[in-house]
């Protein structure tokens, strides 16, 4: 059976910011490094952010249905790209990951409907019920 990667004792990037390097202990005691471009990194981190959300899908999903608890978000923000194309979401997740997507104007625009929409809903208080 391949070793599965238990531990990361280091991971930093270089001083002149051309490369990142992860160290990474495997389960058969084992230690390899690896080493990414800026462009590399970032492609990588965001497969993993696809995978993870993946994972937490078909993990918590129940009869086919995707029900998962969201991440959590700190922060958010959303402003145009510098071409003005596009819309930027940004969120801080409560680890200190920022992730950023970009949406189509008409994709902002039917999202700010439908935040409009979820806010008031949970604005408005819950009836109490007589037991």
């Amino acid at each position: 059976m391949d070793s599965i990667i238990t531990d990361m004792p280091n991971a930093n990037v270089a001083e002149d910011g051309s490369f990142a390097e992860m160290t990474l202990k495997n389960s058969d005691s084992t230690i390899q490094v690896i080493r990414f471009s800026p462009d590399t990194m970032m492609q990588f981190v965001s497969k993993v952010f696809e995978l993870a959300l993946f994972q937490k899908i078909q993990k918590e999903s129940k009869a086919g249905l995707a029900v998962v608890q969201p991440f959590q978000a700190t922060t958010t923000m959303a402003q145009e790209d510098i071409h003005h194309k596009a819309v930027i979401l940004q969120f801080r997740l409560k680890s200190g990951l920022p992730v950023s997507f970009a949406l189509q104007a008409s994709e902002a625009e039917e999202l700010h409907k439908q935040l409009g929409k979820a806010v008031e809903k949970v604005r408005v208080p819950i009836p109490k019920y007589n037991q």
